[in-house]
This record gives C-alpha cells, structure tokens and sequence, in this order.
C-alpha cells in the first residue's frame, strides 16, 4: 500500500512539474496552396490551425520576397476568429468552387511563388509562426531548415495533429491533393512524451526498490 501511495504522489508532482499553470492560446499556419495549378488565385488558400473561438484582432499574415528579404504582402486578420473546428480557411475573392466552400475569410492569400516566406505576427508585432517554403538563403524568413517549394497545385502541409517542432522541414510536407478546411490527412507516429519516460524511468526505479526491501525482509527473516 505504501507503494502505491508514494507512486500516486510521485506521478501527480511530475504531471504538476510539466503542465502550465495557463496555457496560452495557440495558432500555427497549418497548410497553404501558394502556387494554383491554373491561374493561381482560383486554388490557392491558407490555412490557420487555433484554439476554437480565438480572436485574431491585430494579428498579421506577412509575405516576404525571399529575393530581398523585404515584406512584399501584409494582410491583416482583424475582425477574424478561428472557428469551433479550429480551422481557419483564408482564400481570394476568385477562389474556386471547392475552396470557396471551405473559405472562412476573403484575403489575398496569393502568394509569390518559391523560394518565399509566410510569417504570423501577433498583435504586439511578434512573429509567433513562420513557413519557408524553398531554400532562399540569406533570405530565409522561416524556422529550422527550410519546407520543400512544391509543384503547382500540391500544398504544403502539417501532420494530422499539427506538429510545430519550429523546423519547417520536419513539420511541413507536400500533398498533391490539398484539404483546405478539412485538417491535414498526414499521420505520424508520435515520440514519447518526456512526460512518459520520465514516468516509466520512476515506476522501473520504485519496482527495483520495492524488490530489493523485500529481498532484504526475507533475508532478514531467513
């Protein structure tokens, strides 16, 4: 009884030790079509992935030339929220039947093709999510090593449960078949957790003590 006592103590103060006292709301740009197949602005889109019912007044979507380095776009999100599903949908006034069904906001989301950059700002200016889409160089404006400059007409996207490692590369791959408003289609076989390891590590240490006090009882008793 006693172990299972110290081990309940033990794994609440772990699970306390790696759970924020509040956890901020979180948006990442989740997939985007920035190179229509056709004309461009009928199937491109951009696509945020929120906590449901977030406000994104003062937040910014940025494009920059990966040419220059400069900001060649800037669209702002204000009066914009992220939907119960957490899906945001961003599309041209032009958009194509199938995007138009899942747009939740008219913007010119069309983007300059690769090698370029997206980035998200916050209301206090603060780049909160970036996507380097195309090795530009010293123009890089993404996070970690740059994501692939797709074909025409595939998107870039993150796995089924949005992955941000801040590594575009690892996070984003292509689809030739985009699913805007959908959420992505990709899966990945999670890591453990540090959470879990640490865990297993502290059940595998109290079993190791346990049996060493009951080899000692019986030896003692012996």
């Amino acid at each position: 009884m006693q172990f299972s006592k110290t081990f309940l103590f033990c794994s609440v103060l772990l699970i306390s030790w790696n759970t924020p006292v509040s956890a901020m709301p979180m948006v990442v740009i989740n997939e985007l079509v920035y190179d229509g197949s056709g004309s461009d602005a009928d199937d491109v889109f951009t696509e945020l992935f929120g906590s449901p019912g977030m406000s994104l007044n003062g937040y910014l979507l940025t494009g920059t030339n990966g040419s220059t380095g400069l900001v060649y776009r800037s669209i702002d999100l204000t009066n914009t929220v992220i939907p119960l599903d957490g899906i945001l949908v961003l599309a041209t006034s032009s958009a194509s039947d199938a995007v138009k069904a899942a747009r939740d906001y008219v913007a010119s989301v069309d983007w300059q093709n690769g090698p370029d950059s997206i980035q998200l700002l916050d209301a206090a200016g603060s780049i909160i999510d970036a996507l380097q889409y195309g090795d530009a160089g010293i123009h890089n404006n993404g996070e970690g090593v740059p994501a692939l400059d797709v074909a025409a007409g595939f998107s870039l996207s993150r796995d089924a449960l949005a992955t941000d490692t801040n590594n575009n590369a690892l996070d984003f791959a292509s689809l030739v078949a985009p699913t805007p408003g959908t959420g992505p289609v990709i899966s990945r076989v999670p890591e453990p957790s540090s959470l879990l390891l640490m865990t297993l590590g502290l059940i595998s240490f109290l079993v190791t003590l346990r049996f060493r006090a009951v080899h000692a009882a019986k030896k003692s008793c012996g």
